[in-house]
């Protein structure tokens, strides 16, 4: 027994929050049932580069469905209009100056790292990349956004 129930009188077991004679609820100002789940579980460490599939993001004024290549100087937005897109072809497709975002082909372009400011993925706020020049929409399922969140905790980007 470690309380007295503010309202009979009775005794307060330390398990409980409650007093059992009259139910009355006790304000603790410490924490003694078990831990509480995490609403932000730990991202999941992500190899770069790597591809997130079944990305949809805006080009110009219009939406493009395609991929997302995650690498460590930044991200590439791959359309699948301008695809395919396998593994090696990515190997030839360098920014020449990896600190400016570039178009490399008609509806895909690389976005680097430095222009990055934080991603955001919640019904409450929306589902964007911000960057120095605004926020760019996107579009991704339960998986992908967990890929970007390994990928920003990975590379130092916030999310949220």
């Amino acid at each position: 027994m470690s309380g007295i129930c503010p309202s009979c009188g009775g005794p307060i077991e330390d398990s409980g929050d409650r007093c059992r004679h009259c139910g009355q609820g006790t304000t603790r100002r410490y924490f003694t049932g078990s831990t509480p789940k995490s609403n932000n579980p730990v991202p999941p460490d992500v190899d770069l580069p790597c591809f997130v599939p079944d990305a949809r993001f805006v080009v110009g004024e219009v939406w493009m469905h395609g991929q997302v290549y995650l690498t460590d100087l930044g991200i590439y937005f791959l359309a699948d209009a301008d695809g395919p897109w396998p593994a090696e072809r990515m190997l030839f497709i360098v920014p020449p100056d990896p600190s400016k975002p570039r178009q490399f082909a008609p509806s895909s372009h690389f976005y680097p790292l430095n222009r990055i400011e934080r991603f955001q993925h919640s019904r409450l706020t929306s589902f964007a990349m911000l960057t120095t020049e605004g926020k760019r929409p996107m579009r991704l399922d339960h998986e992908g956004w967990k890929l970007i969140d390994g990928f920003a905790a990975k590379v130092g980007i916030p999310v949220g």
